[in-house]
């Protein structure tokens, strides 16, 4: 019988499974961003102020353009914050 090599392959496959328990959405959604819905846009934003990155969030590249356009128009319009007030 074959040797099956653990030290990469059992690696790589928990650092995958990690990132998908970090999913905020789930593929079934239909995904609209609201500019002026704030607690759907801080739910993707990390506690600095900074927009949480695709791969954690799971959604689509359009998905993430557009919720990257409705933060930052919101934060524009004063809605949300363009940084945590603990980090001022």
């Amino acid at each position: 019988m074959k040797q099956r090599r653990t030290s990469s392959t059992s690696m790589s496959k928990s650092i995958g499974n990690t990132l998908a328990v970090k999913k905020k959405v789930s593929k079934n959604q239909v995904v609209f961003f609201d500019y002026r819905d704030e607690r759907k846009l801080k739910r993707f934003i990390n506690d600095q102020g900074k927009i949480i990155p695709r791969r954690i969030t799971g959604l689509s590249a359009k998905e993430q353009n557009l919720l990257t356009h409705s933060i930052k128009w919101a934060r524009f319009l004063s809605i949300i914050p363009y940084v945590a007030d603990e980090y001022k």
